[in-house]
């Protein structure tokens, strides 16, 4: 169908190498007004949650101070299944080491390497599919489980019941700094917690039917916040 939300979503995402990288700010905005921006990377398979999902690197910073290097990596984890897409979590790392100059010159035991893995993972994997009618809703159960440790050692763990729910509105013109496109507006709803305690969190999503930027969002508003890219670099694989 014409108006279905498939060409909405790309393959290319899925396959390693594929790069986007993004500025956005609230519309209407002048230029002085603080941007948001976002790069990532997808990379290849990688064990996480008992799957074998996709990596998706969307950050990575590396910093000096005083004698220590200390670096940080933030992946999403998604795959592409029969039709739907499989989101399974996210995860950062954190690493500090001293430089080994110094750090022979520290007393024995002293802490000189430090590595903190940080995890939320969705059981089972929330999955909705690709293609979609205007106005179809698509609801599923799942839990959160959160999780760390330090250098390998599990420090933490919680997990909490989860829903998530998506609905697919349908086409929608969108006027952006990057020209008028044909998009596909989403909802995505995930709501934490169970009994009369929970907490929700909804996002609306416009995603680019067509043109270059094809299956990328192009607009985003939550309750607290909205975004409209006025940059885009995207070399799909």
């Amino acid at each position: 169908m014409a108006d279905n939300s498939a060409p909405c979503f790309n393959e290319a995402d899925f396959r390693e190498g594929t790069t986007v990288e993004f500025e956005g700010a609230k519309p209407g905005a002048g230029k002085e007004s603080a941007s948001f921006y976002r790069r990532s990377v997808t990379e290849g398979r990688e064990v996480f949650a008992g799957a074998n999902p996709i990596a998706v690197n969307v950050g990575s910073e590396t910093v000096h101070v005083m004698r220590t290097q200390r670096s940080t990596v933030k992946k999403e984890y998604k795959d592409l299944v029969g039709g739907s897409i499989l989101l399974y979590g996210k995860s950062s790392t954190y690493k500090q080491t001293i430089d080994p100059d110094f750090a022979a010159t520290l007393p024995p035991g002293f802490l000189k390497d430090l590595v903190v893995f940080t995890s939320q993972v969705f059981e089972p994997p929330f999955s909705f599919p690709v293609d979609m009618k205007p106005g179809q809703v698509v609801n599923q159960k799942s839990s959160i489980t959160k999780s760390s440790t330090v250098n390998g050692r599990s420090e933490s763990s919680t997990s909490i019941p989860a829903t998530g729910e998506l609905i697919y509105h349908g086409r929608e013109k969108l006027e952006t700094p990057l020209g008028t496109f044909d998009t596909c507006k989403l909802s995505l709803k995930i709501t934490v917690g169970a009994s009369v305690i929970t907490k929700d969190a909804t996002q609306e999503l416009w995603l680019a039917a067509e043109g270059p930027y094809r299956g990328q969002l192009l607009k985003g508003s939550d309750a607290k916040s909205s975004k409209l890219v006025t940059k885009m670099t995207y070399s799909p694989k």
